[in-house]
């Protein structure tokens, strides 16, 4: 029986757990065992730290691991540090340690043709801010975190004094801090790769309803992004170009752009599954594609590159239903009505206003349809 090592034991654990089960493979999950969400969903669990590489890879080799793989930003180093020690199909470990650092993302992509970047720059301390020469508004983020945490869109001094330090404050390790020139208007999406000896899929686009400034949190997830088939072939083409510049070799990538006036904006690279359902089920749903079987697949080294063009065209998508987006309550309310209903959830009896995505702990509704998006889609406005 193959045997899988999943690094961290958050949600995207066990969606691993569950396709490994049904494809016969055997999970070993390495993370704390507090707060490990996915403990009871694994095989084998073992309560170890994350970043005790020398332990996980003793007890890899032992039990004849096949495959690693991540689950987060924060495990995607320690995962291609494991798989590399064991000789399995893994990133390149020095390039994993910095595949999430936003600016050394933005710096070597600069270059790709037909990816635009906005003004940025590193700041390392509160007195670099007073050196920047970017025109407000700005966005402020840490330069090593996802889901939007730490981000801020300032217009001013004082609120970019205020959002440098509310980055400070999100980020948990000593990365730095970026601030970027804010992109106003246009619309924003999020692409879904795998990525196998160096050849890039595009498996799927994602279209996002944002909150916009001050957090730009996001909302809600729409697939497949309502894009001509001459924009889709062009992020197809640049994203293969900007993820060999960043050295994805191995694995999945959930990377952020947007598109202004035709023109596409690089938001950032995250070298990990989309989270907030996109990865799972969203993909799956939408395009038929066992996207999560093909990330085992990758780690196991057996994977074949899917013919996108006999892919589903399906619609489905995920709505937060929060202080943001309080006039689809009536909808999350009466869902369970509509034939497109394919998951409802409910964690809280009040409506959030939040600062951060946080799409397994709100509120929420997923669709799903073969046939045409749900009505609502066109008569409810987020602005």
């Amino acid at each position: 029986m193959k045997k899988l090592a999943i690094i961290g034991a958050g949600p995207m654990a066990s969606v691993y757990a569950m396709r490994a089960r049904e494809l016969g493979i055997e999970t070993h999950c390495f993370a704390w065992k507090q707060g490990a969400v996915a403990q009871e969903d694994v095989d084998v669990f073992q309560d170890i730290s994350i970043f005790d590489i020398d332990a996980i890879e003793e007890i890899c080799r032992n039990v004849g691991i096949g495959g690693v793989l991540p689950t987060t930003e924060l495990t995607i180093h320690p995962a291609a540090l494991v798989a590399s020690r064991l000789g399995l199909v893994a990133n390149d470990p020095e390039v994993a340690a910095r595949i999430t650092d936003k600016y050394r993302n933005r710096e070597l992509t600069k270059c790709v043709s037909g990816l635009c970047q906005p003004r940025y720059a590193l700041v390392r301390n509160s007195s670099d801010i007073e050196t920047l020469n970017i025109a407000y508004p700005v966005v402020v983020k840490p330069t090593a975190e996802g889901g939007k945490r730490g981000v801020t869109v300032a217009s001013n001094p004082c609120e970019l004094k205020a959002a440098f330090a509310y980055a400070q404050d999100e980020k948990k390790d000593s990365s730095d801090v970026i601030v970027e020139e804010y992109l106003e208007g246009g619309a924003e999406y999020s692409v879904e790769s795998l990525s196998f000896r160096g050849v890039h899929s595009i498996i799927q686009v994602t279209e996002k309803w944002s909150s916009g400034a001050p957090h730009c949190v996001e909302l809600g997830h729409h697939q497949p992004a309502a894009l001509s088939l001459e924009m889709r072939a062009k992020i197809e083409d640049v994203m293969a170009c900007a993820l060999t510049a960043i050295g994805m070799q191995h694995g999945c990538c959930h990377t952020e752009l947007k598109i202004i006036d035709g023109k596409l904006y690089l938001i950032e690279f995250n070298a990990r599954p989309g989270g907030d359902h996109i990865s799972f089920p969203l993909t799956e749903l939408s395009t038929g594609y066992p996207y999560i079987t093909g990330m085992i697949e990758i780690a196991f080294g057996d994977f074949q590159i899917p013919d996108t063009s006999q892919f589903d065209h399906n619609y489905a998508g995920i709505c937060f239903i929060t202080e943001q987006t309080r006039q689809l309550k009536r909808i999350f309310d009466n869902c369970e009505q509509y034939s497109w209903l394919y998951e409802k959830h409910q964690a809280t009896s009040k409506l959030e206003r939040l600062t951060h995505n946080r799409g397994y702990d709100t509120n929420y509704f997923i669709y799903y349809s073969r046939d045409s998006k749900p009505t609502f889609l066109a008569e409810i406005n987020l602005d």
